[in-house]
């Protein structure tokens, strides 16, 4: 189901403002309008959204676009921004979205967990909408904040279940450099033997990922755990347009690892059972409400992957995020 009429109109307003503001926070605007919209929304709430959020926002570089310059250099060059969304732009009306990310995906995947998760999900929240301009400005994010998070390539026989505790128990203590949820994960890849250290299973499909995003976010309530979730969904929505799927899912996984690895990390048995539970409609109708983009984007990705796994937890974190709205 494509995005209302309202929402689309709303989603241009949006689209002057740039995909980050302050210090490299993520613009959640658009994807909050799309989640919204697809929860079911007022005009009215999706109206609130929009103004509660334009006041902390930033316009984009003024620098005209340069269709001269090559994709590969705009990366990591905030002046240079403005001419990567043109180039992908242009990809994604002369292509159309499923082909332009065939074609752009590929180099960009090794970043998949750039900014905290937050260009792959800006990304395939423009294809959830079929919003080219939304697609074409997520690529461009990713592209701007390219980082990649080196780690050994190495395969244990090991469940991915069994990855994050065996990590756990080899890395007690964890020294974080100062910053964002993007630092702390890159620092990781600076802590000691890190790169001796394998974090691959043999075997590792989107359901394992997606049952230890849960399982972890479910257990601890940690806020960088809560964009596995939200990145798992991502993840779903993408892979059928990667060449490379087995790629993709390798180099998520080294970030919801790392992403793991930063929250100190925290140790997660079994999680506490709990048999308060609201139904989806109240869920989606809280999630409408709220003032909180996190919340908002959490109910919606729970409802649409309990929607593909049917797994109860994913309704229980769901709860738990709407429960104060």
């Amino acid at each position: 189901m494509s995005i209302t009429r309202y929402c689309a109109e709303l989603l241009e307003a949006a689209s002057q403002y740039h995909v980050r503001y302050g210090d490299r926070l993520a613009n959640h605007l658009p994807m909050v309008l799309i989640a919204l919209d697809k929860m079911g929304a007022s005009r009215e709430q999706l109206q609130r959204a929009f103004d509660r959020t334009v006041p902390h926002l930033e316009r984009p570089p003024l620098a005209p676009p340069d269709p001269t310059i090559p994709i590969g250099e705009c990366r990591n060059r905030e002046d240079l921004f403005p001419t990567a969304r043109r180039y992908y732009e242009t990809q994604v009306k002369q292509h159309g979205i499923g082909e332009c990310l065939r074609r752009e995906l590929p180099p960009l995947l090794p970043a998949i967990a750039a900014a905290g998760f937050h260009c792959l999900i800006r990304t395939a929240y423009g294809v959830d909408a079929r919003h080219q301009e939304e697609v074409a400005t997520g690529l461009a994010y990713w592209n701007l904040e390219y980082q990649t998070l080196p780690a050994s390539d190495e395969r244990v026989a090991l469940a991915a279940t069994e990855i994050l505790p065996e990590l756990a128990r080899r890395y007690p203590l964890i020294s974080l450099a100062p910053g964002n949820i993007a630092d702390h994960m890159l620092s990781i890849t600076r802590q000691r033997g890190w790169m001796e250290t394998p974090v691959q299973p043999e075997q590792l499909g989107l359901e394992d990922i997606a049952r230890v995003a849960l399982s972890a976010y479910r257990a601890t309530g940690d806020f960088t755990l809560l964009h596995g979730i939200t990145g798992c969904h991502a993840l779903r929505l993408l892979l059928p347009h990667c060449p490379e799927p087995e790629a993709a899912l390798r180099y998520f996984w080294t970030g919801l690892v790392t992403a793991y690895m930063s929250t100190g990390p925290k140790e997660f048995g079994p999680p506490t059972k709990s048999d308060t539970m609201l139904d989806w409609k109240e869920i989606r109708k809280k999630a409408c409400c709220s003032d909180d983009d996190h919340k908002i984007k959490i109910s919606y990705s729970c409802l649409q992957e309990f929607r593909v796994y049917g797994i109860k937890d994913y309704q229980y974190v769901a709860t738990h995020a709407v429960g104060d709205t």
